[in-house]
């Protein structure tokens, strides 16, 4: 996988993107069986599929990277039921999994076709923290830039719905870019672009859940920012970007200072790993053939051999036909 900024993730940051991974499956399985969902979900012309496109976890989807994340963000967030201790200020840390996933599959797929090595769900993992690393940094830049508060007292600040999409369009639209191998000018394109199309803006207050009749914004989002991801490689150049301010750089200090924190608070919670792994299992259990499920449930009951898995052999293990 293309990464602008190598380094490695540290293990409380894995570990609760693991976590997440797990919540946000469940949670998407479990929407499956809200028909009013499933009426989202699909191909956007009936029948439709793409050879070598991205599977969606769950169904017997396979389809254009774009329309696949709109289906993966869409599920995981119907219910609007994921963890809260895996959510900061800028939303949740499995918000930008549509685009992720369904660009990691597909970037796996296409790499297998062409013999080339598949990235691995340990590199999914640490595009989740970036990606949530990038939507906060994002947010405090808001926050400040609308009015007078400190980067620290921008963390403490909390976006609102709205803002939380447009904080997923622009994270999604980072890391999709990376993932599918775009230079640096490339991912500055495309964040710069997601930029423009809406300014995150909001109220202190809890992480935001949607209206009833629009949970399916969030998939919106994260399929846009592939959208916009594919347009900056296609050679779009890059809006006028403002000169950062001065103080960038103790808001990214405080931002990331915040991000581990939370981060270790989780890998200190005795029963979150507990809580997430009963309900993937409950969720699992139900969705999936009897099979099928222990397969998935004793894979997923170590972390240490999912990481190394290939995308497409996890995705593999939770579609059905």
């Amino acid at each position: 996988m293309h990464d602008h900024a190598p380094r490695a993730v540290a293990e409380p940051a894995r570990q609760a993107a693991f976590l997440a991974l797990m919540d946000a499956l469940a949670c998407a399985f479990k929407a499956l069986q809200d028909s009013a969902c499933t009426r989202q979900l699909g191909s956007l012309v009936p029948g439709a599929t793409m050879a070598f496109g991205a599977r969606v976890p769950g169904t017997s989807h396979q389809l254009d990277p774009v329309q696949a994340a709109f289906n993966i963000g869409t599920m995981a967030s119907w219910l609007q039921a994921n963890d809260p201790a895996l959510a900061t200020v800028a939303g949740d840390l499995a918000d930008n999994l549509g685009a992720i996933l369904a660009v990691a599959d597909y970037r796996a797929c296409k790499a297998i076709a062409e013999g080339a090595s598949p990235p691995l769900v340990r590199d999914l993992l640490s595009a989740l923290v970036r990606a949530h690393e990038h939507a906060s940094l994002e947010w405090a830049r808001s926050v400040r830039e609308s009015g007078s508060a400190t980067a620290a007292q921008a963390t403490d600040a909390t976006a609102s719905a709205a803002a939380r999409c447009a904080l997923t369009r622009i994270a999604s639209a980072a890391a999709a870019t990376s993932l599918l191998g775009g230079a640096a000018d490339h991912v500055t394109a495309a964040v710069l672009i997601a930029r423009r199309e809406a300014h995150p803006t909001g109220y202190p207050g809890t992480v935001p859940g949607l209206e009833g009749h629009e949970r399916w914004r969030i998939g919106d989002a994260t399929s846009r920012g592939v959208r916009l991801a594919f347009i900056a490689l296609a050679g779009q150049t890059a809006p006028r970007s403002p000169t950062p301010p001065s103080d960038e750089a103790t808001t990214q200090l405080a931002v990331m200072t915040e991000l581990e924190q939370a981060w270790r608070a989780v890998a200190a919670m005795p029963d979150l790993a507990n809580r997430i792994r009963d309900r993937f299992a409950a969720s699992v259990t139900t969705h999936f053939p009897a099979g099928q499920a222990g397969k998935i449930l004793a894979s997923f009951a170590d972390r240490d051999r999912v990481e190394v898995l290939p995308v497409n052999e996890l995705v593999s293990m939770t579609v059905r036909n």
